[in-house]
């Protein structure tokens, strides 16, 4: 195990830091093909499934204002800050935890919660 894993979760580096400006937002998948979506809100990176709950479309062409993501095959959105649902309102993208360190983005995936979707 390196100082990136613990138990529960693997952490992969996805992006240096510079490479996600505040209100951009970055489409990456882990080593296992995993789509995640990356945003940066008041200089805060967050870290979500790349896969919209409807349908499983994936974000990789999703808009971004800076702080709703817009999925471009329904126009389902989501609050960039917690992954909220907006419209509708009863949905959420699942959050990863996020560490910056050295300079790097790394991202962390439960065991076992590598391609899984969060519905509802």
């Amino acid at each position: 195990m390196t100082d990136h894993e613990t138990p529960d979760e693997s952490w992969h580096s996805l992006c240096a830091e510079e490479d996600l400006w505040e209100g951009e937002m970055s489409y990456r998948r882990l080593p296992e093909g995993t789509p995640v979506l990356l945003v940066n809100v008041d200089g805060r990176v967050r870290a979500y499934q790349g896969m919209c709950p409807h349908q499983e479309n994936t974000l990789e062409d999703a808009d971004f204002d800076g702080g709703v993501i817009t999925c471009p095959a329904h126009l389902w959105e989501f609050d960039a800050t917690d992954g909220s649902g907006i419209n509708p309102a009863n949905t959420r993208l699942k959050e990863y935890p996020v560490v910056i360190r050295d300079g790097s983005i790394f991202v962390g995936v439960p065991a076992g919660d590598a391609g899984k979707v969060c519905h509802r």
